[in-house]
């Protein structure tokens, strides 16, 4: 460890890197990658959320056909999240057992998959008949922003990969005190 830094800042960027370790294992993001509340649909990120469709400058007309869409979409979606939502706390209960069960967790995950597919179907009906009521100008701009978007989510898990590296390469401050 670079003795030079103030023992302060370097106990900030361990507990921030710890932080940020624990957040990127923790959130076992393989396991509940679709129909979480913050991806797809208007108001998460599937096509650019909430925020993307308000910078498209829809017309009234385009606003009332998304409008129709919604109710349906959101139905079928709050029905599977609130089953998907109780397979995740046993996941989670998997995680924080004391001993690991391996076919616990396969079961658990095979009965999630159909949940997970069925709702990525959905989303992805849902983008299609959104799709249809853009211009393809306004199709061309979600995608510009969607591709933006993914850069920027590949560059941030490369530097938590990276910080995450760096802070178990790091000894202890009890072991180099040795």
């Amino acid at each position: 460890m670079n003795r030079s830094m103030p023992k302060p800042r370097r106990t900030i960027i361990v507990i921030v890197t710890a932080i940020l370790a624990l957040a990127a294992v923790s959130g076992v993001h393989g396991v509940h990658a679709f129909g979480n509340g913050g991806h797809g649909g208007p108001h998460g990120g599937g096509f650019g959320g909430l925020q993307m469709l308000m910078q498209l400058d829809l017309t009234d007309a385009q606003k009332t056909r998304i409008s129709e869409l919604l109710p349906a979409y959101r139905a079928q979606k709050d029905a599977r999240r609130a089953s998907l939502r109780a397979m995740r706390q046993q996941m989670r209960e998997l995680i924080e057992a004391e001993r690991f069960d391996e076919e616990a967790v396969r079961q658990t995950f095979r009965e999630m998959a159909p949940l997970m597919e069925d709702m990525a179907v959905s989303r992805v009906q849902f983008m299609h008949d959104l799709k249809a009521v853009l211009t393809p100008e306004q199709v061309e701009r979600v995608k510009e922003k969607h591709v933006n978007r993914e850069n920027r989510r590949g560059e941030h898990r490369r530097i938590r990969e990276s910080m995450l590296d760096t802070w178990l390469s790091t000894p202890t401050e009890s072991a180099s005190a040795q």
